[in-house]
């Protein structure tokens, strides 16, 4: 902290301890020291520390060092007993901290998120058909940093029906966005298809577009997984979510972008009627700058949340749709009843599988002191504690709190 150096000392080194001593040699001359009140501590001429143990004190013991440097380190040697106890301490600066602010939808107020400083983001309410909505969400840094999510990723599948085909010709294959709007449907074709695993949907459906647009798309590696459902907070459930993790590359501009995807399929049925899609959650940049993209693109997902209230006036509008509609009435009613509550657990979930598994990262619950609003965060090395201030987020690798910020407290690891 500046010039000075804050050491601790857990008690259970001086809670027996009958002779204790610390000696410690910083880089640069020390000028002063502070101690606990059971320490003796001198500052020697030529600018080492000496601290002997007064008496044994089962608490932590603190020391406060005063040199003339911000980039100080020490050698120590300590005598606990009969044991000698010798190495180099580099201390924490606790300068690292990653700064995030908070993004709102300004189309239809629908979304918030805690986006990195100086990024960008932008989110598209999409609505192909009279009973769904979807979304597209792009939150962009430097150096083609992208995170992006396509909910779903066009366009929907209806599952194979007898009676659809003889009532509405809807038989096989793709069906044109003329024949959806002579339904009075929606304005986006369909595709009549039975239900794919994620594999299956990237590989037959996903991989050709993006081929077609990258030539230089490459798939590193991909894996056939679960994840743990997450989203519905007051279900008490567990359950687990097919998903395809895929790694990818590509070229752009001469360099090397790598990414990283999770895919899902959804269906729903009731009945004779079925609907299914895919949705894609993922995260890109430049390969040299990819741990540190994937870092601040886990918060963004993480917090990426859609407001209730817009949530249930969409679904009233939804559901009104649907009655209206005698032609695809069953499939209506499925749309209208399911897609929006993806809202809430697709992002969740892909969030949470692409954190977990990278590098065994930790997500804590968080709650705020001050308004007892919930956040689930990342545990990475340099953003280990966080504080909201106002629309502001930080995360410090040290636990110390800025002025005027609220502490977020840990729920759960």
């Amino acid at each position: 902290m500046g010039n000075r150096t804050v050491m601790m000392l857990p008690s259970n080194w001086t809670a027996s301890a009958t002779q204790s001593e610390i000696e410690l040699t910083p880089s640069s001359p020390a000028q002063s020291v502070v101690a606990s009140s059971w320490w003796n501590a001198t500052v020697e001429p030529s600018g080492k520390v000496m601290l002997k143990l007064a008496r044994n004190v089962d608490r932590r013991s603190e020391f406060i060092i005063q040199t003339n440097s911000t980039e100080v380190t020490y050698t120590y040697r300590m005598l606990v007993n009969d044991t000698t106890y010798s190495g180099r301490i580099v201390p924490e600066t606790g300068d690292e901290e990653s700064r995030y602010v908070r993004w709102t939808d300004g189309k239809e107020k629908a979304a918030t998120a805690f986006i990195p400083e100086n990024w960008s983001a932008d989110m598209q309410i999409i609505r192909p058909y009279k009973s769904m909505t979807g979304f597209v969400f792009f939150a962009r840094g430097s150096d083609h940093t992208l995170v992006y999510v396509f909910q779903p990723f066009m366009p929907l599948h209806l599952l194979p029906d007898d009676s659809l085909c003889k009532s509405a010709q809807l038989c096989s294959g793709m069906v044109s966005a003329d024949k959806v709007r002579e339904m009075s449907f929606g304005n986006a074709p369909l595709a009549i298809s039975g239900a794919k695993t994620p594999d299956q949907y990237f590989t037959s459906e996903v991989m050709p577009i993006l081929r077609k647009n990258l030539r230089s798309y490459a798939v590193e590696s991909a894996l056939s997984t679960y994840a743990l459902t997450v989203g519905d907070y007051n279900s008490t459930d567990i359950s687990l979510t097919p998903v395809y993790d895929v790694k990818y590359s590509f070229d752009s501009e001469g360099k090397k972008v790598d990414g990283r995807a999770m895919v899902f399929t959804r269906n729903y049925t009731s009945g004779d009627a079925g609907i299914w899609d895919g949705f894609i959650v993922g995260v890109e940049s430049l390969d040299k700058n990819f741990d540190a993209a994937f870092q601040q693109a886990a918060v963004t997902l993480l917090t990426l949340r859609f407001d209730e209230k817009w949530l249930d006036a969409e679904k009233n509008v939804l559901l009104g749709n649907a009655n209206a509609n005698h032609e695809l009435e069953n499939v209506s009613a499925l749309m209208a009843n399911n897609t929006l509550g993806d809202f809430n657990m697709v992002v969740p979930t892909a969030a949470h599988k692409m954190v977990r598994t990278y590098n065994d990262t930790m997500i804590a619950g968080f709650t705020d002191t001050a308004t007892k609003q919930e956040l689930h965060l990342p545990l990475f090395p340099d953003s280990q504690h966080w504080y909201l201030n106002n629309d502001q987020l930080i995360g410090r690798k040290v636990g110390r709190n800025p002025m005027n910020a609220s502490t977020l407290e840990v729920l759960f690891l």
